[in-house]
């Protein structure tokens, strides 16, 4: 997969926009719609300002990796479409996955619910 496949993969999953991608990275929509038109991907300028807009590792935008080495025994930084993730299964991360899959409203609503109950708000019945 190509760098710009993996663009308007990311645009998809995250039901995001070219528009908001222009906006926020500052690329012309033409330069975007280029992208796919003629199958040519960003400039290596552009990468970082593109992977925070996805909340993205620029490693995972380049090359798509999202493996972990086998049996390394080591705490590894593992780039996935979520950002940069340890590679154990923990609570943590798992809640991190989630909180990234929820639009801003929903993640606002969570934060509430988490500032409550360190203030010691009961919020769950």
């Amino acid at each position: 997969m190509t760098i710009s496949q993996r663009i308007f993969e990311l645009l998809k999953e995250k039901h995001r926009t070219q528009k908001e991608l222009s906006e926020y990275t500052g690329i012309s929509p033409a330069a975007i719609s280029s992208w796919k038109s003629k199958n040519t991907n960003p400039s290596a300028d552009k990468i970082v300002k593109i992977a925070e807009f996805f909340k993205v590792s620029p490693v995972y935008l380049l090359t798509g990796s999202s493996t972990l080495p086998k049996d390394s025994g080591e705490t590894v930084l593992l780039d996935t479409p979520d950002g940069y993730q340890t590679g154990m299964d923990t609570p943590e991360h798992r809640m991190l996955h989630m909180f990234r899959s929820l639009d801003r409203t929903q993640q606002g609503h969570v934060l509430a619910i988490l500032e409550a109950m360190l203030n010691g708000v009961h919020v769950m019945k």
